[in-house]
């Protein structure tokens, strides 16, 4: 018996699919959706991340130290505490961004999973709209509250409160960049893998 001839037809290469669905072609594991500024963008919120355990290391020296003092030698030390909220505030703040950039925020998508093609890209835009304008809503706000609060300063240390909440301020504004892009990104139909900052058109709704 002759062999059957291979075909001449190139297979058809796997797309990914928009959020949590597993690829199976050179990319394993789920896709974001990703804009333009994604190849800027992630490098940053890594070294962002970067920023957060060096602030983990100073929140954790801070805490053993007031822990010691206190138990040890019966003395009070309130600029440790303060250094320890100022490194815990800025370590939640600055690790967001990449959290949001690797679509591992906490999320609640029962309905989202069970939808598809029209409707799944419906609510896959409404939930970044709605991620975009949280984080537009959280900077305004802290715009405001900063009129008053920048002309104080920390008790213990005298801490600006502007150099106070800059961490925080920052971790946000990164975070509202990279929801903006996810927003193109669904608009385009185009997202990346998790962990890499190129992005490739999908079929949205698949």
């Amino acid at each position: 018996m002759d062999a059957p001839a291979p075909s001449s037809g190139a297979a058809p290469v796997p797309q990914p699919s928009l959020h949590n669905g597993p690829e199976t072609g050179a990319h394993v594991g789920p896709s974001v959706p990703a804009g333009p500024l994604r190849p800027l963008l992630l490098p940053l919120c890594r070294a962002f991340e970067w920023a957060a355990m060096a602030l983990l290391v100073g929140t954790t020296t801070a805490i053993m130290v007031e822990v010691f003092a206190r138990g040890l030698f019966n003395l009070g030390l309130p600029g440790a505490g303060e250094l320890a909220k100022y490194a815990g505030l800025g370590l939640i703040f600055l690790t967001v961004p990449l959290l949001l950039a690797r679509d591992e925020h906490v999320k609640v998508d029962m309905l989202f999973a069970r939808s598809r093609g029209l409707p799944r890209r419906v609510l896959a835009l409404f939930n970044e709209l709605a991620t975009l304008a949280f984080c537009v809503l959280f900077l305004v706000s802290c715009w405001w509250f900063m009129q008053r609060a920048a002309r104080f300063s920390t008790p213990a240390l005298g801490i600006p409160n502007l150099v106070y909440y800059l961490p925080a301020i920052a971790g946000m504004v990164l975070t509202t960049l990279v929801a903006l892009d996810r927003v193109i990104g669904v608009v385009r139909g185009r997202a990346a893998p998790r962990d890499q900052a190129g992005a490739s058109s999908i079929g949205v709704g698949a």
